[in-house]
């Protein structure tokens, strides 16, 4: 295989695969994160009082009963959640109703929106790729929550659901969490993608790219509601794409089974990267419309291996050394191993 420049599936989005720099998964390897200790943590159970009131706990009452509240007391907060989710303390956005436009060549909109955190469990350390099956389900049903909520004030257009794990891919606590980043504007690459998904009523490009990789060499798994893969154009190493089958433009349409396959998938994928690189940094997010039924949901998960530098800033063509055929191999190679060993205990 020789170095290649590829093109997006739908965006004039260029990836120069540069196979004769390529790295075998072991010279990737990172250091294990760092997670701080949990002394003073501001996530951690005990320690509400260091966030503001919660907007939403999920209580356990029993095996099969959440219970969802909120602080309603600002001096003493519940400490018996599973998972909690709080205003973000230094928000990129707020809530407020003042927009100005100052011309047809340049515009400002105030501040407005929302920015929360979702504390993802009271365990400092049970991070996504280590978690139980009952607990990413519940960070699933955390985000559809919150989606909802969010999406409910008018001026929010657009909803970002994303993950960062390790201090190089953004997350300056090590705590597990997740933020919601709620914005009145929708990002252009979204309306670009939507203008060639030739969307039907019932199927889009995305099901045509889905058949396609399912019989391709970047196909990873396929489960009842689920499939993923490594996407043609890689613009990192062992990128991953994980599809909701049926056409669906957010979580909000997902049944319950399909939420559930979803984050399961979601796991199971960060635990064979999480292995095979030794713990790296990543960021997942979700790519998903609040209106714009014409999209397909999916979640694109991007482990922090590379570094964007001054070419790919002066061009925006990233440059992935590690094809995404050879990453999705070591994927399925490593999910089969993890899913023997599970069986054989």
């Amino acid at each position: 295989m020789r170095n290649e420049i590829r093109k997006d599936y739908l965006l004039d989005k260029w990836v120069i695969i540069a196979v004769e720099r390529a790295k075998r998964p072991t010279d990737f390897k990172t250091e294990v994160q760092e997670i701080n200790k949990a002394v003073n943590c501001p996530f951690c159970a005990g320690n509400e009082n260091m966030t503001p009131p919660a907007r939403m706990l999920y209580i356990p009452v029993d095996d099969k009963k959440i219970i969802i509240d909120r602080d309603r007391n600002s001096e003493k907060r519940r400490s018996d959640w599973i998972i909690r989710v709080v205003p973000n303390l230094f928000p990129a956005l707020q809530p407020s109703e003042k927009a100005e436009v100052f011309s047809n060549y340049v515009s400002k909109i105030s501040g407005i929106g929302d920015h929360e955190v979702i504390i993802e469990s009271p365990d400092h350390h049970e991070q996504i790729q280590v978690m139980s099956d009952d607990q990413v389900k519940l960070v699933f049903r955390a985000y559809r929550d919150r989606f909802r909520a969010l999406t409910s004030y008018d001026f929010v257009k657009f909803v970002s659901i994303f993950r960062n794990y390790g201090k190089k891919a953004g997350a300056s606590l090590s705590h597990p969490h997740s933020q919601i980043i709620a914005t009145p504007i929708v990002p252009v690459s979204f309306f670009q993608e939507i203008k060639r998904l030739n969307f039907d009523g019932k199927r889009c490009k995305y099901d045509e790219i889905i058949e396609h990789e399912r019989k391709s060499e970047r196909f990873i798994l396929e489960r009842e509601n689920v499939i993923a893969f490594s996407p043609f154009a890689s613009t990192t190493p062992f990128e991953v794409w994980i599809f909701v089958k049926r056409h669906v433009h957010n979580i909000l349409e997902l049944s319950d089974e399909e939420r559930d396959d979803l984050a399961i998938a979601t796991r199971d994928i960060l635990s064979a990267i999480s292995k095979i690189l030794n713990d790296p940094p990543y960021n997942y997010a979700i790519w998903q419309t609040v209106n714009e039924k014409e999209y397909h949901m999916h979640i694109r998960i991007f482990p922090r291996l590379t570094i964007y530098a001054g070419f790919e800033y002066n061009t925006n063509i990233a440059i992935n050394p590690v094809p995404p055929e050879h990453a999705a191999k070591y994927i399925r190679e490593t999910l089969y191993e993890i899913c023997k060993i599970t069986n054989d205990n």
